[in-house]
């Protein structure tokens, strides 16, 4: 049987739902929590569909000494912010995606993501205001194939009704068989490269750092976060997370609203 209680060498964690309230904050108590385990030397990691520029903002808000997965584990950035690891898709790739939600998937709106771009149809869109709003940082109108030459595309993004993810979720990956396809809320579906995943990414941390996955937490709290919790020496649900991401978990903790991260480490931590 596992050990629960143990000297954990690393943490990854979610933000939406889970490192985050309701109220997008992080807690007193899940801060703190989070600072004592850095100066006792645990690597802390966020991971997120997010991109750096809808990351960074937490963690300067936070005083956070931390790595930073982003795009769902397209990108994974030491705490120098140095990538360590890096998996997009072609311009090409992604205008094909693009094309095909604006052709069939009227109802969807797109998001293209680079590096250090995100590139929309028109930032009028009442969801990607929204967003803007959510992330701290702006959008740019424009198209995926007026992108230069050779620039990786770390994700398209879609928005949709709540009604409708599982439905656009599925169109796509019956359309997209290669690509990495998974909801991150339910109002949005991720596409990613062939292999992108946040369980890849903390593999190829811990694989970085010289840390056994084994000595690894992860945290989180929906779909896109199941293979991240199956990977990590312990995968922690939070309280707010549907029933089929509690029941593979092997720790359940409180709920996002209720310090579920800071009460979590309280018992986890040696």
């Amino acid at each position: 049987m596992l050990e629960l209680k143990r000297d954990w060498k690393a943490i990854f964690t979610d933000i939406d739902g889970t490192l985050l309230n309701s109220a997008r904050e992080v807690s007193e108590k899940t801060r703190e929590a989070l600072r004592r385990c850095a100066r006792e030397g645990v690597r802390i990691v966020l991971s997120s569909s997010r991109s750096p520029q809808g990351i960074e903002p937490i963690v300067s808000a936070n005083d956070l000494t931390c790595c930073i997965i982003a795009f769902g584990g397209g990108l994974v950035l030491d705490e120098d912010r140095t990538r360590l690891h890096e998996r997009g898709m072609s311009r090409e790739e992604a205008a094909e995606v693009v094309d095909f939600v604006e052709a069939k998937l009227s109802d969807v709106t797109w998001n293209a993501f680079t590096a250090d771009e995100w590139v929309v149809r028109s930032r009028e869109d009442p969801r990607v205001l929204r967003e803007e709003r959510i992330v701290k940082t702006l959008a740019q109108e424009g198209l995926v194939r007026n992108l230069p030459d050779g620039r990786m595309v770390d994700k398209v993004l879609c928005m949709c009704l709540p009604e409708r993810s599982t439905e656009v979720e599925c169109t796509l990956k019956h359309r997209f068989p290669s690509l990495s396809i998974s909801r991150s809320s339910d109002i949005l579906v991720e596409v990613n490269a062939a292999g992108v995943s946040k369980a890849v990414a903390l593999r190829a941390f811990c694989e970085a750092k010289d840390i056994r996955v084994e000595d690894t937490l992860a945290f989180g709290d929906n779909y896109n976060d199941l293979e991240m919790l199956r990977a990590a020496g312990l995968g922690v649900a939070m309280g707010n997370a549907p029933d089929d991401i509690r029941d593979i978990a092997g720790f359940v903790t409180s709920d996002n609203d209720h310090d579920g991260i800071a009460c979590a480490l309280r018992t986890l931590m040696a």
